[in-house]
């Protein structure tokens, strides 16, 4: 991709070649937009590098301060310490999207108390996109809050430099999901089962203990029409039929304006709309006739339940006149 330099440059010597009669306007205009949005998403981009550079830097004072402490306070002091971590993130990432002043976010909510009162047992899901979504749910979190939420992270995203430093710190559990045959982003749903079931458990312990389980039901990123949610997966949702919590759900449109499901930095101009509803503020009574049914039939239609009310949310979002569709993006 050509930096603003060039592109800059590039402008300037078909002006020198043509000269001001022969130089067409509307060529430059285009050679603008794409100077502008380069400018963008380098700004974006170093933003939200920068933005990850403290919480890495604290993590490498993480481990000289574990080194010095009795191994019995480790677990513990390294537990705070990842609470800490989120809230740190939640701030940056805030400040992040108030500097980006063309990223336009609006945000739907019930009156209710975002993620519900502090020590209750909750669960959140969201439709994804792209990348940018985990980035705005997390900024989104209630400072109140933000400490207890763990997010089920695909294991391929603990690779990139300094956020996988910064997420296995903070706890974040691990989705193992199989390499695929041609490396990168895993391209099929499968994983190491006991690994997988292993981590749920865990990841249900967290939720009872009065914590806030997130993830995306989908799975992978949807690279087809982004209006049109794909499968909820039934796996994680086990923990809403193991604990009784408060299922919360955020819609999102636009998200993959901003930023492209197959680009490598996001931050271009996006008109983003986000609902954020309680789908129930009682897991079981969802299921309360589904009680001669196994696990995974009450995670079934926990997870259609959920997919409902989210494609409702983006259907109500596009009615708003925000779409996923670049080039397409209505103004209010």
């Amino acid at each position: 991709m050509a930096n603003a330099g060039q592109v800059l440059a590039r402008c300037f010597a078909q002006f020198l070649v043509w000269g001001p009669e022969g130089f067409s306007f509307v060529h430059c205009l285009k050679h603008l937009d794409v100077f502008l949005r380069v400018f963008v998403r380098t700004i974006f981009g170093c933003l939200l590098a920068t933005s990850l550079i403290p919480a890495w830097v604290l993590c490498l004072l993480l481990k000289l301060v574990l080194s010095c402490l009795p191994v019995e306070r480790r677990a513990a002091f390294e537990r705070c310490f990842g609470r800490m971590l989120i809230v740190i993130l939640v701030v940056l990432w805030r400040m992040v999207f108030t500097l980006c002043a063309w990223i336009r976010v609006e945000v739907f909510q019930q009156e209710v108390p975002f993620l519900g009162a502090p020590g209750k047992p909750a669960v959140l899901v969201m439709n994804h996109t792209c990348f940018l979504d985990a980035v705005l749910a997390t900024s989104l979190a209630p400072l109140n809050r933000s400490s207890d939420v763990r997010v089920l992270v695909a294991n391929y995203v603990f690779k990139i430099p300094l956020l996988g430093t910064v997420m296995r710190v903070m706890g974040l559990p691990e989705v193992p999901f199989k390499a695929c045959a041609g490396g990168g982003e895993t391209s099929n749903m499968t994983v190491e089962k006991n690994l997988m079931e292993e981590r749920l458990n865990a990841f249900n312990d967290h939720v009872r203990s009065g914590g806030v389980g997130a993830w995306f039901p989908e799975g992978l990123m949807n690279r087809g029409d982004p209006e049109i949610l794909q499968e909820f997966r039934a796996g994680a949702f086990a923990v809403p039929v193991k604990t009784d919590v408060e299922i919360w759900c955020i819609a999102a449109v636009g998200c993959n304006v901003c930023w492209p499901v197959k680009a490598a930095v996001g931050g271009l101009p996006a008109r983003i709309g986000l609902k954020v509803f309680r789908l129930t503020d009682s897991s079981h009574k969802l299921i309360e006739d589904l009680k001669d049914c196994d696990e995974r039939a009450k995670a079934l239609h926990i997870a259609g339940l959920a997919k409902s009310a989210v494609q409702e949310g983006v259907n109500e979002l596009v009615a708003k006149g925000f779409s996923a569709n670049p080039g397409m993006v209505k103004r209010s």
